[in-house]
């Protein structure tokens, strides 16, 4: 099944446009939460990059990536806009569900970012998913410093911290909730337990560089919730109220954090959908 997707900002619809991504059948259909995500990354990799005299390797991280939405709409951006920086960004979409994991392959395909976006199946809760997708990052988007890194490290890749941000859009919703769907693609992505976020958010910390971005985005009513479950060592930045009217409650927040940072926390302008 396919949905169809405009993007809802001014700034962005002529990048994103129409985007006709593939969803298997009962899975998650993704909302403006993702947009909201994705805006917000694309922001902060612009000024990162744009700041920094030698181009390297952008690399960014999507834990529960779904059907890919998020990677793809900000390798979009870059693509259309700033055709300069996208070569340099690389996407890893991590995801547990197999119709997910596959639906994210197949998009980045038919958006044409093959070489930029790679999709890697794995449970984040398993202890071993952690070396598993740092050997997937070695041998897709870093293969080229593999011989640098080793050197680094004496020969032995021992530091997990490699990517410039991390992303994840996690359940916000727990498991006794009474919403649930006959769907367990849909409940999968939507509902999880007391300590989902924790484990979100510490997987995606182990990833981190110093001074690294980690960004979530959820539902208003979440938002102490979700920055209490950051862990001690990535401190809460900054966060962006995202609003259906200027004249009506926010709706959404994105929420960025930073590894070994101490930055002052601000909220930055709000945002409309």
């Amino acid at each position: 099944m396919t949905i169809l997707f405009m993007a809802l900002c001014e700034k962005y619809r002529c990048f994103w446009g129409f985007m006709d991504f593939y969803q298997p059948e009962g899975s998650y259909r993704f909302s403006s939460d993702a947009v909201c995500a994705a805006r917000f990354a694309c922001s902060l990799i612009t000024a990162e990059m744009e700041k920094k005299s030698v181009r390297k390797k952008y690399l960014i991280m999507d834990i529960g990536c779904g059907c890919g939405v998020i990677g793809i709409l900000v390798l979009q951006f870059f693509k259309e806009l700033y055709p300069s920086l996208y070569p340099y960004l690389q996407v890893i979409g991590v995801e547990k569900e197999e119709a997910l994991y596959q639906a994210a392959k197949y998009n980045a395909k038919i958006f044409g970012h093959e070489k930029n976006y790679f999709a890697f199946q794995t449970d984040i809760a398993r202890a071993e998913s952690v070396g598993l997708v740092q050997k997937f990052a070695l041998e897709t988007v870093l293969l080229d410093r593999l011989p640098e890194m080793l050197a680094k490290d004496g020969g032995e890749l021992k530091n997990p911290r490699m990517f410039d941000m991390v992303i994840t859009n996690p359940p916000w919703y727990r498991a006794e909730s009474k919403l649930h769907s006959v769907s367990a693609l849909r409940n999968t992505a939507l509902f999880g337990s007391e300590d989902v976020l924790q484990t979100f958010f510490s997987f995606g910390e182990k990833f981190l560089k110093k001074n690294s971005s980690l960004l979530t985005v959820a539902k208003t009513a979440c938002f102490m919730e979700f920055l209490q479950a950051f862990p001690k060592s990535v401190q809460p930045v900054a966060m962006q109220p995202v609003y259906k009217t200027m004249q009506d409650k926010a709706v959404f927040f994105v929420l960025q954090g930073k590894y070994q940072s101490r930055a002052v926390f601000e909220v930055t302008a709000p945002v409309s959908l």
